[in-house]
C-alpha cells in the first residue's frame, strides 16, 4: 500500500494501529517515537518525502499536508482511549474483526 495514493485503506490500517496502541502501553510509545517505521512493518509503503508526525491526545482524523519544505507531512491522531469500548472490542479491532467506521464514531 502506497501512503500517498490509497488513503481509504491507509486510514483503516491506521486505525487498526490507533486500537493496537490502547492496548499496549510499549506499542503505544514506539508508535509515537518511530511513526515510520510502525507504519512500513503494517505494510504501508512510506516514500522518502514522506515525515510521519504522531499527535497523542488529538481526536482530529488523519491528514496528509502538503509540503513542508520539501516533505509531506502525515498526522496521525492519537487519541485518548475510549472509556465506551471494552479491552475485547479493541483488542478485535485492533486485529480487523470489528468495523472501524463503526467503532471510530465514539472517538475519531
Amino acid at each position: 500500500m502506497n501512503l500517498t495514493k490509497n488513503l481509504k485503506s491507509l486510514e483503516a490500517t491506521v486505525s487498526k494501529l490507533v486500537a493496537k496502541a490502547w492496548m499496549d502501553d510499549e506499542f503505544r510509545k514506539r508508535f509515537i517515537s518511530e511513526p515510520t517505521e510502525i507504519l512500513r512493518e503494517a505494510g504501508v509503503f512510506v516514500e522518502d518525502f514522506v515525515k510521519i508526525v504522531v499527535n497523542q491526545g488529538s481526536t482530529n482524523t488523519p491528514v496528509l499536508q502538503g509540503a513542508d519544505g520539501e516533505m509531506t507531512v502525515y498526522q496521525i491522531n492519537l487519541p485518548p482511549k475510549p472509556s465506551d469500548l471494552t479491552d475485547e472490542q479493541i483488542g478485535a479491532w485492533s486485529l480487523g474483526g470489528v468495523d472501524v467506521a463503526l467503532a471510530c464514531r465514539s472517538c475519531c
